[in-house]
């Protein structure tokens, strides 16, 4: 019966997968994923000292993940705007923790290299739909 179930579940998390897959491909979505990956897997060796600023840092790369998905479902200027704010904010907390010396200043030029890229790609993203 167990299996009877999870076959069921399996269908059904197809399904929804399915249906949201074309987000999936939104190369901007990607960009953030790959940015994301990248600050989070850099960010595990902060001092419990600094746990704070290290969940600040994580928490915005998803915020900025889940604006774009709005931004691109919704298609409405505010949430545009919050995925600029977002990026912002993120870039002012790694700044933070060079101040602080959790990053060096090798490391928080390639994240900062990474979220200006990101930067540009949603900006030129907004002006598209702006001009259409």
């Amino acid at each position: 019966m167990e299996e009877k179930l999870s076959e069921k579940k399996k269908v059904k998390l197809n399904k929804m997968y399915e249906k949201y897959k074309i987000h999936e491909n939104l190369i901007i979505a990607r960009q953030a994923r790959k940015t994301l990956r990248f600050i989070e897997k850099n960010t595990e060796n902060f001092p419990n000292k600094y746990f704070v600023l290290k969940n600040k840092i994580i928490e915005s790369c998803y915020k900025v993940l889940e604006w774009i998905y709005r931004a691109n479902i919704f298609q409405d200027i505010n949430d545009k705007k919050e995925t600029c704010v977002q990026i912002q904010m993120l870039n002012f907390y790694l700044e933070e923790a060079l101040k602080k010396d959790v990053l060096t200043n090798k490391k928080f030029l390639s994240y900062s290299g990474h979220l200006l890229d990101l930067d540009k790609i949603v900006r030129s993203w907004f002006k598209y739909e702006e001009a259409k």
